[in-house]
């Protein structure tokens, strides 16, 4: 009996043992998918298409436009002596070259060239429309070159190092599944020639960091030297066919920035002043006041200045530039402004006048917190933090920061089309002698361009992260805020700018997706590649 017993119980015990492991399996792998499904909810737009290699690039016309020649064969001189190279290398790394390492071989390196434009344009900027117009094109020529290079290497299909050489241990994980040609050299090369065209004058500089980071990218054991090599030169391609959108886009002149100068600031009707007392002297103000150009300076091209320039307008022709996505920067308007005599005008004016009796510290840090950045700064930093947070791809890191900066820079040519339309006056030209803290800029008050691109922002950052709202949903009453407490727009100029570049963004979304499906958007001519002597000059604004 015992012995009938013992043969009956090692098999039942086994398969409770089997079936309990089984449902325990079971159970966690399901919370596994939810976990995982949970956060590819927050990483998707939508699930059209997930192959990089597939996706309809921004400007260009197909992902494969841009081609390199074909690698050399894995088991040729060439490439085995570049693995040697490479085995070599690693196996004397420097804590200066896995810093340089880390600093490159990410998958959001355009933080790195953004940063950069920073410095480059900080003491020698022109106006709002454009300076997005540079930052749009510096992020889509790096996504359409991500597109481009990820496609190339589907084609191609060699190898990265690690798998032909299984004594090469690359510093980093691999970033794509192919090496050649290399995605993120491809970045590199589309963001150099962007930066070149923003400021020639500073070659030296720009090239050393972009050798800096093709030298990063060698060392890290991901790539072989022709795999960069080759990624550099498609990169740089593209950003060529991107500038070559740009040079159509019917701006008077493609010249970027002026030339390095002495600050200039005639005597403005307004006082930068702290502590002062302002009394209204209009009890209701005059229809017929509208905003009015500043006088021309004679000799000098119109809108090349910087705006701490004050004798010249911002960018008077913005709203006839042709958008980057968008048909025309005249498909959405904003409704006529209150009267100058309305009371809605008077509570306005009322509500900056207190303000600006009653500044504080902390008021007069948000007024030059966005009084000083550079368009698209702050959401930018949000999205790349949150990115990072949800471990997005290269491709779809390089994709969302080029949707984001171009729904800003079509959102801010629609506002410039309406401040042209309507001519609204800024409160110092209302007011005389209203002390402001900051110089009023000069172009019309109403839609304003600061509650544009931050209302813009604001709808993309919803759209790719609806569950992270806490993150952003300050963005927009601060900086409707931060340009009332300066004393520069009324409230109702950010309210209105910011429905316009709600609206300009959700379009600018449908037309082109987050997971690189082609949307509805219209069809860019690209030209030949541009000619840098002829097209950038002598890099400043030009005297008859």
């Amino acid at each position: 009996m015992n012995l009938h017993w013992n043969r009956l119980f090692f098999p039942l015990a086994l398969a409770y043992l089997v079936v309990s492991w089984s449902l325990q399996t079971t159970a966690q792998t399901r919370g596994d998918h939810k976990v995982a499904a949970s956060s590819t909810t927050r990483m998707e737009g939508s699930a059209r298409n997930l192959d990089p290699a597939d996706w309809q690039p921004i400007l260009l016309p197909s992902p494969s436009t841009i081609d390199v020649p074909p690698p050399k064969e894995v088991e040729s001189r060439a490439v085995q002596i570049e693995l040697d190279t490479l085995r070599q290398s690693l196996q004397a790394t420097t804590p200066r070259e896995e810093a340089l390492v880390r600093k490159w071989a990410v998958t959001n390196q355009g933080r790195v060239w953004r940063a950069a434009l920073h410095e480059l344009s900080l003491h020698n900027i022109v106006g709002a429309p454009s300076t997005l117009r540079v930052y749009a094109a510096l992020n889509i020529a790096i996504a359409d070159a991500e597109v481009d290079a990820r496609n190339r290497q589907r084609a191609y299909r060699r190898p990265p190092p690690a798998e032909i050489d299984p004594k090469i241990h690359p510093l980093v994980a691999p970033l794509s599944p192919f090496a050649y040609p290399s995605d993120l050299a491809a970045e590199t090369g589309a963001a150099e020639r962007i930066l070149l065209f923003v400021r020639p004058e500073a070659a030296v500089q720009i090239d050393a960091l972009a050798d800096e980071s093709i030298q990063a990218l060698e060392a890290s054991g991901l790539y072989l030297k022709s795999d960069c090599e080759a990624g550099r030169q498609l990169g740089r391609l593209v950003a060529e066919e991107v500038l070559s959108v740009l040079a159509r886009d019917g701006r008077p002149n493609q010249f970027v920035f002026a030339k390095e100068m002495p600050w200039e600031q005639p005597d403005a009707p307004e006082t930068v002043r702290l502590g002062a007392r302002f009394q209204l002297v209009h009890s209701t103000y005059a229809d017929s006041v509208k905003w009015t150009a500043p006088l021309l300076r004679q000799g000098v091209t119109y809108g090349d200045l910087p705006p701490w320039n004050q004798a010249l307008p911002v960018d008077p022709t913005a709203g006839s530039w042709k958008p980057l996505i968008l048909e025309s920067a005249d498909l959405f308007h904003a409704p006529p402004p209150p009267a100058n005599s309305s009371a809605q005008t008077m509570r306005d004016m009322e509500e900056i006048v207190t303000a600006l009796n009653n500044r504080t510290c902390y008021t007069d840090f948000i007024v030059f917190k966005w009084a000083v950045e550079q368009p698209g700064r702050w959401a930018s930093e949000i999205m790349d933090d949150l990115m990072n947070r949800y471990g997005w791809s290269a491709p779809k890191t390089a994709r969302a920061e080029a949707i984001l900066y171009a729904a800003m820079y079509d959102a801010l040519l629609t506002t410039w089309h309406e401040k042209y339309r309507f001519l609204r006056p800024r409160p110092a030209l209302l007011e005389t002698g209203l002390p402001t803290v900051i110089l009023t800029p000069k172009h019309p008050s109403y839609p304003a361009g600061h509650g544009t691109y931050v209302g813009a922002s604001d709808t993309v950052l919803r759209s790719f992260f609806p569950e992270d709202e806490e993150e952003y949903s300050d963005l927009v009453p601060e900086v409707n805020n931060a340009r009332v407490w300066a004393g520069v727009h009324f409230r109702d100029d950010m309210t209105a700018a910011n429905a316009i570049g709600r609206e300009v963004a959700a379009a600018v979304l449908e037309k082109v997706h987050l997971d690189g499906s082609p949307g509805d958007r219209s069809k860019r001519v690209l030209g030949q590649p541009l000619l840098t002597s002829s097209f950038f000059g002598d890099g400043g604004p030009r005297y008859h």
